[in-house]
């Protein structure tokens, strides 16, 4: 029972990740948490339809899921692909979508099917939160008795531990509140922007109008953390400084530090701001790293976090 109760645990954690298909852009590829949402749409949606059914009405169900189009409808495609054809032509196996690792014996040749999508998302909700990271989780656990009883925090609802160590999900900000909480300090030389200075509202604007993802892929690039802390924006004490060696944006993750070049339209700024994002996950820009140069791919197009 209680091995069941943690797999039904792990499921609806494994509901919870990834994004619904409103919020997955068109030029953007999906992620393995997308992925991962999608199949669980997708068997809910079935187990529902064979409550109730007999043998053969569950067969005719899970048939009708195999054919159900499956990659515009839950993952925001421009074509139409059934569940089944994905299937077999990404030749799924019962891998970790993140690790790679097998999820059971046998499992890098284990073809996944319709029939077993629900043994594999039990599996993937085993893998994420019991044996994959019951390890770290103990090592986690014993630290925090060095300092006090780990059994205090049992008063904390899972929901605020999550905000605590992991900050807030969604980036909520506009130019408001951007212009007033981020911090105009100087550079090197001794130059400073003011707060009507063409690049820093140039900046602002690009920040208002980033989806929530691209706001992640900043904050990370700024501060080496996709989110923001408890307490939003005002919490986080991001500075800019002029950049006045190099055309892109560069940073100082310790100190929460970008330095920013005179841009002087918001195409410009868009396309070098981009190009640090994507570099970032290289290892460039960062303090005096500049030696990698990334070129983002076309515009709307995604690309990968570090």
């Amino acid at each position: 029972d209680d091995a069941e109760t943690a797999t039904e645990r792990g499921l609806a954690l494994l509901r919870s990740f990834g994004r619904c298909r409103e919020e997955i852009p068109a030029t953007e590829d999906w992620s393995p948490m997308d992925l991962l949402r999608a199949y669980a749409t997708v068997w809910d949606e079935a187990q529902a339809a064979c409550a109730g059914v007999g043998p053969e009405g569950r067969l005719a169900v899970l048939g009708q899921v195999r054919e159900r189009e499956f990659m515009g409808s839950l993952l925001n495609r421009s074509y139409q692909c059934s569940l089944g054809e994905f299937l077999s032509a990404s030749d799924a196996k019962f891998v970790d979508h993140l690790s790679g690792a097998p999820l059971c014996e046998g499992g890098a040749a284990r073809a996944l099917t319709v029939e077993e999508l629900g043994e594999y998302m039990a599996l993937t909700a085993s893998l994420w939160f019991d044996t994959g990271i019951r390890r770290q989780m103990m090592a986690f656990r014993a630290g925090i008795d060095d300092v006090f009883p780990s059994s205090g925090l049992e008063i904390l609802k899972p929901a605020e531990m999550d905000l605590l160590l992991c900050g807030e999900r969604r980036i909520e900000w506009d130019k408001e509140s951007l212009e007033q909480h981020i911090k105009l300090v100087c550079n090197e030389q001794g130059a400073r922007y003011a707060k009507t200075d063409v690049p820093f509202q140039l900046l602002l604007e690009e920040l208002v109008e980033m989806p929530n993802m691209e706001r992640a892929k900043f904050l990370d690039f700024v501060t080496a953390c996709p989110r923001l802390p408890p307490g939003g924006l005002a919490a986080l004490s991001i500075e800019v400084a002029p950049e006045s060696r190099s055309k892109y944006p560069r940073t100082r993750t310790c100190s929460k530090l970008m330095w920013l070049p005179g841009y002087a339209t918001k195409g410009e700024l868009r396309e070098c701001l981009r190009a640090a994002l994507a570099n970032a996950k290289e290892g460039g820009f960062h303090e005096h790293n500049e030696l990698v140069v990334v070129r983002p791919q076309a515009s709307g197009a995604a690309e990968g976090g570090r």
